[in-house]
C-alpha cells in the first residue's frame, strides 16, 4: 500500500494563499500579477463591444473633447439670457409676441449645437407656439442663469481624461462611456487558458448509446467548462485519461505546456488506481495534497513546469464548490481581480438537517467502532469543516436569510440551491443554531 503519511493538509484559505504566492514567484510570471514582461504578454486589444465582461489592462483615455461646442441639453428654444435677466431676478417675463425666429429665438434640440448668437435654452414644455410654429406666443418660466439648459464645451470629457481605469471589469455602461470618448478598441487582460484533464477507468462520455456495467458518466468537463467560461477563462478540454501513471504524466506534460492553468480531476484519494498526487510529486512541487473540508477533502495544488495545477476530487457534487474554492481564485488572479470572492452575512432561520450518513459526517456512537462504510475523520490542527448547502434570500426586514437544503452533494435539491457555507464538524461539534449569522458564498 502506498504511503500517504507525508501528505500536506491545509485549510482552504492557506492553500489559496500559498498557491498565489507560488504563482507570483514563477520566473515567467503569471498573468497580470507578475513582472512587466508578463503583463505585456497577457494583454490583447479588442473592440469595445468585445471588451464587455473583460478586465481592462490599462487606463482608457478620451480621444476627443465633448461636447465640442456649446450644446443644447434638452429639446428647447434657444434664447439670449439678457432678455430674461430681469425675470430671473424676480421681474416680469418678457413679451415674446413680437419675437422673430432666427433673430430673437430658434429651435434647439437635444445634443445639437446651440444656434449662433444664443447662449441659453428653455425647454419647449414652457413655451406656447403659434399654429405654424414660427412664433413664440408666451414663455411661462425664466432660465435660472446664463447657459442654463446647455452643456459647455468639454463639460462631459476632455481629450486625455480617464474614462475607465485599469483593473475595471467592462460593463455595458462603461463600454458606452468608452465609445463616447471616440475610442473603438481597448487593451484587456488576456483570458487564461484552462486545461481540464478527467481521469478514471470508470468514466464514460455523456450521450453514449448505453452505459456499460461499472461505468459512470463523466460530467465534470461540462461543469468545469461552464464555470471557466463564466469566470472569464478559455476552456481547453482533454480526453479522459485512464488510471495509469504514465498516461497521467503525459497528459499533464502536454497540458502544462499549452495552458495557463491545469485542472486534474480525481485520482487523488487512496484507491489503488489513484495516482494523481504521486505523479504531481514526480513532475513538480505539491503545495498541498488535501484540505480540511468535505466534500472536496482530497483537493490539491501543485506547480508543474511553471504552471499551476488544481487537483479537483470527486463527482460534480463535490467538484463544484471546490472549483469555486481553488480554481476561481487562480483565474481571477490571472485577470488582475481580487482573488477571493467576498462572503456575505446571512441569518440562519431553519435548523440544519441531520448529518449525511456518508464519510466523516456520520455520527460516531461512543464505545463502538466506526462502521466500515464511513471514512474516518482526518482531522488536523485547524479542525475539519463541512460544506453545507443553502438557499439564501432577503427576509421581510431586508436582511439575508439562510435556509439549509436537505440532501447530499449532487442531489437535485443541492443542485438547485444558490449558496453554501463551511461549518465545523466532527465528534461532539454541534451544528450552528437557528438565529446565528453565517458567512455564506453565492454559487
Amino acid at each position: 500500500m502506498r504511503d500517504h503519511s507525508h501528505h500536506i493538509q491545509l485549510t482552504r484559505e492557506e492553500a489559496v494563499r500559498q498557491m498565489l504566492v507560488a504563482v507570483d514567484e514563477l520566473p515567467g510570471g503569471f498573468g497580470w500579477c507578475a513582472g512587466e514582461v508578463a503583463k505585456r504578454s497577457a494583454v490583447e486589444r479588442v473592440s469595445v463591444p468585445e471588451a464587455c465582461g473583460r478586465v481592462l489592462a490599462a487606463d482608457v483615455r478620451a480621444r476627443a473633447t465633448l461636447p465640442t461646442c456649446l450644446t443644447c441639453a434638452m429639446d428647447s428654444i434657444a434664447v439670449r439670457f439678457d432678455a430674461f435677466e430681469a425675470a430671473s431676478a424676480g421681474g416680469a417675463l418678457p413679451d415674446t409676441t413680437t419675437w422673430e425666429r432666427g433673430r430673437d429665438w430658434e429651435f434647439a434640440n437635444t445634443g445639437t449645437a446651440m444656434p449662433a448668437g444664443f447662449d441659453t435654452a428653455i425647454v419647449v414644455e414652457h413655451v406656447t407656439f403659434s399654429e405654424d410654429g414660427e412664433r413664440v406666443l408666451a414663455v411661462d418660466a425664466a432660465p435660472s442663469a446664463r447657459f442654463a439648459g446647455t452643456r459647455l464645451a468639454g463639460s462631459s470629457m476632455r481629450e486625455g481624461d480617464v474614462l475607465a481605469t485599469a483593473g475595471s471589469v467592462v460593463s455595458p455602461d462603461i463600454a458606452a462611456r468608452i465609445a463616447g470618448g471616440n475610442v473603438s478598441t481597448v487593451p484587456v487582460t488576456r483570458r487564461p487558458r484552462v486545461a481540464f484533464i478527467p481521469t478514471g477507468d470508470e468514466l464514460q462520455t455523456p450521450g453514449s448509446p448505453f452505459v456499460a456495467a461499472g461505468k459512470n458518466i463523466e460530467t465534470n468537463s461540462v461543469l468545469c467548462q461552464l464555470k471557466v467560461e463564466g469566470w472569464g477563462g478559455i476552456f481547453v478540454p482533454f480526453q479522459t485519461v485512464r488510471d495509469r501513471p504514465e498516461e497521467i504524466h503525459a497528459a499533464l506534460a502536454e497540458a502544462c505546456g499549452t495552458a495557463d492553468i491545469v485542472v486534474l480531476n480525481a485520482g487523488s484519494s487512496k484507491g489503488s488506481g489513484d495516482w494523481s498526487c504521486e505523479v504531481m510529486e514526480e513532475m513538480g512541487r505539491v503545495i498541498c495534497h488535501q484540505t480540511n473540508h468535505g466534500p472536496g477533502h482530497h483537493s490539491s495544488y501543485a506547480v508543474i513546469k511553471e504552471t499551476p495545477v488544481v487537483g479537483i476530487s470527486g463527482p460534480s457534487g463535490g467538484a463544484s464548490p471546490t472549483m469555486d474554492f481553488y480554481l476561481r481564485p487562480l483565474i481571477r488572479h490571472f485577470l488582475g481581480l481580487e482573488a477571493v470572492v467576498p462572503r456575505v452575512s446571512a441569518r440562519l432561520v431553519e435548523s440544519f438537517p441531520a448529518a449525511h450518513a456518508h464519510g466523516h459526517k456520520g455520527a460516531r456512537v461512543p464505545g463502538r467502532p466506526l462502521p466500515g462504510e464511513k471514512r474516518p475523520l482526518e482531522d488536523g490542527p485547524d479542525g475539519f469543516f463541512a460544506i453545507r448547502f443553502l438557499n439564501v434570500a432577503p427576509g421581510p426586514d431586508g436582511t439575508l436569510e439562510a435556509r439549509p437544503v436537505a440532501g447530499g452533494p449532487g442531489s437535485a435539491a443541492v443542485a438547485a440551491c444558490n449558496a453554501y457555507c463551511m461549518v465545523p464538524t466532527g465528534p461532539g461539534v454541534e451544528p450552528p443554531q437557528v438565529g446565528c449569522v453565517l458567512q455564506v458564498e453565492f454559487r
